[in-house]
């Protein structure tokens, strides 16, 4: 059978369009979250449930699907990881209650997260050193471009429509990509070959590299620093700074852009032949200078929005060109485990943004602005220590 092929762009944005399920399914849905209470006769509690439920299924799917995928190949886990992510938006259509909703978004975020953790295993398979992390910035692009578009689209959705149509977008969705990787995404590696050399020893061995653990972690905490800032930044840009729904938009437009050209540029970085040392380290440095900068505006208080909204760009930016960096050198180690490494560093990622934005959540209504701007700048610190200790 002949398939797609793995240069193509058609290639790199369908891998995209996989590794983005899982923030397209958020934020296509965020507008609805509001709505759930009078329409399903819920509480807000449960409302809230079906973005948490989601995203607990997020990483149990990477969690799951990515060492499985070693084992029986990469082609079956992503067909059962896409019908998962298919029947479980056609059960959020068609939810009676809220808690038969959010049950289904747990399912969803199964189905996402298996995806997503698949593609990177997909670029790991296919391609080695610059080519690689050049396909790793591509995949990236499509995935950093979709906090743009999805929430516009959510809204017009919604307000057209209603909220359901907003699910079973997603299932038509998940229903083209399954038919796509049915006739046209081949299986990236020999099953034979995994399911020998997959076992549990590998694994643990795995686990116990650590120059893999402390690239991971520095991946992690660096995805923290911006984790902080979208989970925090519409309480305080709207609620602290008191600027309208519509900056903020524009805010979260504009950073989101920022992310999407740093990936860009990775890519074209790598595709010159530029290796991760001369990219990672300054891009550490950058995201360093940006946050503290931020954080002294912060304490300060002198410095305005216009100056601010730069900084923050500079730091997404800077995260466009370390995540495809950092991911690829944790994964390449992983070798024959790419799934099992593609699943640990997903799962680290969820693990360092939810308790990064716990800790500032906390906070949040003592100190306000300065627990983000400081949480972000910690974060940031800690990235490149942990980096600079990373021995390769």
């Amino acid at each position: 059978m002949a398939g797609i092929r793995p240069n193509s762009v058609l290639f790199t944005a369908i891998l995209g369009v996989f590794a983005a399920l899982p923030p397209l399914s958020i934020d296509l849905s965020a507008p609805t979250l509001p709505l759930l209470p009078a329409q399903l006769g819920t509480t807000e509690t449960v409302a809230g449930l079906t973005l948490s439920l989601f995203m607990v299924g997020f990483a149990l799917g990477q969690a799951v699907a990515g060492p499985w995928s070693d084992k029986r190949g990469r082609r079956p886990i992503l067909m059962s990881g896409l019908s998962c992510f298919v029947c479980s938006g056609v059960a959020c259509t068609l939810a009676p209650t809220g808690l038969v909703l959010a049950v289904a978004r747990l399912v969803q975020g199964c189905g996402a997260g298996a995806c997503a953790v698949i593609a990177f295993a997909i670029v790991q398979d296919l391609f080695e050193g610059d080519a690689a992390r050049a396909k790793w910035s591509y995949v990236a692009t499509v995935f950093a471009a979709t906090p743009m578009m999805a929430p516009a689209a959510g809204s017009v959705l919604v307000s057209l429509f209603g909220w359901r149509s907003v699910h079973a977008v997603l299932a038509l969705l998940g229903s083209l990509l399954l038919v796509i990787t049915w006739l046209g995404v081949l299986e990236s590696r020999s099953v034979r070959s995994a399911s020998d050399r997959t076992n549990g020893a590998e694994v643990g061995r795995l686990h116990q590299d650590v120059p893999f653990l402390r690239i991971a972690a520095a991946n992690a905490l660096s995805y923290g620093v911006i984790f902080v800032y979208i989970a925090a930044s519409p309480l305080v840009i709207i609620g602290e700074l008191g600027y309208s729904s519509t900056v903020f938009a524009a805010v979260f437009a504009c950073t989101a852009l920022a992310l999407t050209l740093g990936a860009w540029t990775n890519g074209h970085l790598s595709r010159r032949g530029i290796g991760p040392d001369a990219l990672v380290t300054p891009a550490f440095i950058s995201v360093i200078i940006a946050t503290v900068a931020l954080a002294l505006a912060g304490l300060t208080r002198t410095t305005p929005g216009y100056i601010m909204l730069p900084l923050l760009m500079a730091v997404l930016f800077a995260r466009g060109i370390l995540a495809p960096n950092l991911q690829y050198l944790a994964i390449e180690r992983g070798q024959e485990r790419a799934g099992t490494a593609s699943a640990a560093v997903g799962v680290s990622q969820l693990l360092s943004g939810a308790g990064a934005s716990a800790v500032v959540a906390a906070l949040l209504p003592a100190f306000g602005l300065n627990a983000v701007v400081v949480a972000m700048a910690a974060l940031a610190i800690a990235a490149l220590s942990v980096w600079r200790l990373a021995d390769f």
